[in-house]
């Protein structure tokens, strides 16, 4: 893989960035200058990520993948003794995000009931940041492990039926791309190729090779970000998740390109 030239600004692309080009570059355009809120789902997935070790002991049996079936939103049989872990992990994220609605704890303990039993490593590092100067990326990995795959990744999102999504396929490329240069991961010399991603609204952790496809599609996400960030207006792909978008008020949907100041105040029709 070759690297694209380096735009003067931003030094370093974030992966969260080239995954969200890899959606659809306009929404990324249009939302450049905005600030990126963190989800509240992510506050509280990111959180009992922290806990996964405890919960891997606690109370309850380890299950493998296939049987494990508690679920976020599933009916809760309302308990007597309220859970430690719940109320432990909901007080640091009260800390965290002072802000959050209370009935996202309902959420919590539907993550902490999945996670409960896992199967679970203890990683060496947790929160780590990676730089690719070459290819000016960079990323916070969340967790590394001794043994392969080192890099884990934690995800706020159910976990697909088979396998990972395709946009955690791209984002597992980005931090395998972006952690090349970090000694504490040189294998002698030999490139990492897997990567951990932990759902943990699923209780769910699986490995992921990424291919060739999913490199070039990084690739072409870099490259596109760049453009962005230079100031070019990018295209919408043609599989554009339009229907779903919260920027349809300020995208030409079907014109490929977003609209001008003039067309958003000025065209209504």
């Amino acid at each position: 893989m070759s690297a694209p030239t380096r735009p003067s600004e931003p030094q370093f692309i974030p992966v969260s960035t080239l995954v969200r080009t890899s959606v659809c570059p306009v929404r990324v355009y249009l939302e450049r200058h905005e600030g990126i809120t963190e989800p509240p789902e992510y506050t509280i997935a990111k959180q009992v990520g922290y806990h996964l070790g405890a919960l891997a002991v606690s109370d309850g049996s380890a299950a493998s993948e296939s049987e494990v079936v508690s679920s976020v939103g599933s009916p809760q049989v309302p308990d007597c003794n309220p859970d430690p872990h719940v109320e432990r992990i909901w007080g640091e994220i009260r800390l965290v995000r002072p802000d959050i609605d209370d009935s996202m704890k309902e959420y919590l303990k539907g993550c902490i009931a999945a996670c409960r039993g896992l199967a679970w490593e203890a990683p060496v590092a947790a929160d780590v940041s990676c730089t690719n100067r070459k290819y000016g990326i960079s990323g916070r990995i969340d967790w590394i492990f001794s043994k392969k795959p080192a890099i884990g990744i934690l995800r706020a999102g159910r976990a697909p039926t088979y396998g990972v999504w395709k946009q955690d396929r791209i984002r597992a490329a980005a931090y395998l791309l972006a952690a090349e240069e970090m000694e504490q991961l040189n294998d002698g010399g030999h490139s990492l190729s897997e990567v951990r991603i932990a759902y943990i609204p699923s209780g769910i952790v699986r490995t992921v090779a990424p291919t060739a496809s999913d490199r070039r599609s990084l690739l072409a996400a870099l490259r596109k970000a760049e453009a962005i960030y230079r100031g070019e207006t990018p295209q919408a792909p043609p599989d554009a998740p339009c229907d779903r978008c919260p920027k349809q008020e300020s995208c030409t949907r079907g014109a490929g390109e977003p609209q001008t100041l003039f067309d958003r105040f000025f065209r209504r029709g």
